[in-house]
């Protein structure tokens, strides 16, 4: 299995129209419904109102290689240009 923690450091004032728009996309529930999608949920940081974190877990770091090619994994790539100005991601593979 694979864990990825996204953080997305947004523009400044950005996070709030950034998370609107995902959701709008409807893009956790398009990404949950792949498959060898186990999690996919975003938290707001309660420390930071730029910063958005991401929890993904995958059966494989092949469905995760999958998913970077679906349709909505673009339409997110086209809010983050508009929204974030940095990403930070961790992985941890499980066995």
């Amino acid at each position: 299995m694979l864990t990825m923690i996204v953080y997305y450091h947004c523009k400044a004032g950005a996070r709030n129209e950034f998370v609107k728009e995902i959701a709008a996309a409807d893009i956790a529930a398009k990404c949950r419904a792949e498959n060898g999608c186990k999690q996919y949920d975003y938290f707001l940081s309660l420390d930071d109102e730029d910063t958005l974190l991401l929890v993904e877990k995958w059966a494989s770091e092949e469905a995760q290689k999958i998913h970077m090619t679906t349709p909505h994994f673009q339409q997110l790539s086209s809010l983050k240009e508009r929204y974030v100005e940095r990403v930070g991601i961790e992985k941890i593979l499980h066995e």
